[in-house]
């Protein structure tokens, strides 16, 4: 491993300890009264919502270790949810459930609504958006095994892998986002991705700010930077250029303590979960929690 290719703890330090605890207020600030999270909660605005709620939870309490006094509120709210086969809000349930440490009374409904599931997969040559596509197949699969219902993943990942690029990666044009969500897909169904896409993901490794969306592209952002870190980890690669990876995510954090697309632009509870977890993946062993001052409230 190269020596910019892991975080330096010490130099990182107190940029990173300062970073966790304000992402520790943005996200209890964003509770809402009678349960669930909502980024945009005002005073007068409550619409807690089950995919704020479920990331909020999980930086929460299993990143930041904090123990949520709140925790039967939100439970109640999540249960509250009406139950569909939606694969985004059906495993937003099932997991914040899961990290709460409660049970599901609709549990048999959930299990009904999860076996109605059926997985579109899109013509990956030409779909615009694969990487939103991927993340309902993603979610499907894990609810399915979840909940130990059979689903044909060798069949999944053979059409999956026949629609990556001769030279790597996925997505039209060939992408960091659509690859890094066609790897965790792969990696789900228990099969690897190919040679070639380590390949295209460190060719999209650029100095500066760590990693480009495309060949062509110029711009970089936080999903971005994220997708190839997160791409790197899960390949068993060394991230190129780490430490200017780390240093942009933390560029793209705001006054508010969330984490927006870039710097200036505006927060919310989802990017900042996905840097959240980005930077414990490059962390580990080193937990996040053991990081994160004590508060003074406490």
């Amino acid at each position: 491993m190269s020596s910019d290719s892991a975080i330096s703890i010490d130099s990182r330090k107190n940029p990173l300890v300062s970073a966790l605890d304000r992402v520790r207020t943005y996200l209890l600030e964003r509770q809402s009264p009678n349960g669930g999270f909502c980024f945009y909660r005002g005073y007068y605005v409550e619409e807690p919502n089950l995919s704020d709620t479920w990331h909020a939870i999980v930086v929460l309490t299993e990143l930041l270790g904090v123990v949520l006094p709140e925790k039967s509120s939100h439970a109640s709210f999540i249960i509250g949810q009406p139950v569909e086969p939606q694969p985004l809000a059906l495993y937003y349930r099932v997991r914040a459930l899961l990290a709460l440490e409660v049970g599901d009374p609709e549990s048999a409904e959930v299990a009904s609504a999860v076996m109605a599931l059926q997985t579109h997969f899109p013509d990956i040559a030409t779909y615009a958006s694969l990487s939103a596509a991927l993340q309902r197949i993603k979610c499907t699969v894990w609810l399915k095994r979840r909940f130990g219902l059979p689903m044909a993943v060798d069949d999944l990942a053979r059409t999956l892998l026949q629609g990556e690029h001769d030279d790597g990666g996925y997505g039209t044009p060939a992408n960091l986002l659509d690859t890094e969500a066609a790897i965790a897909v792969l990696m789900l169904c228990g099969h690897a991705a190919s040679s070639r896409t380590g390949d295209f993901v460190n060719r999209m490794a650029v100095p500066g700010f760590g990693f480009r969306l495309t060949a062509g592209s110029l711009s970089p952002n936080l999903e971005t930077v994220c997708a190839g870190m997160r791409s790197c980890c899960r390949l068993g690669l060394s991230v190129p250029h780490a430490q200017d990876a780390v240093a942009f995510m933390l560029s793209c954090q705001t006054g508010n303590g969330g984490f927006a697309r870039a710097a200036g632009a505006l927060p919310d509870i989802t990017l900042t979960y996905l840097a959240l977890t980005t930077l414990a993946r490059q962390m580990a062993p080193r937990l996040l929690r053991d990081m994160v001052p004590p508060r003074s409230d406490a």
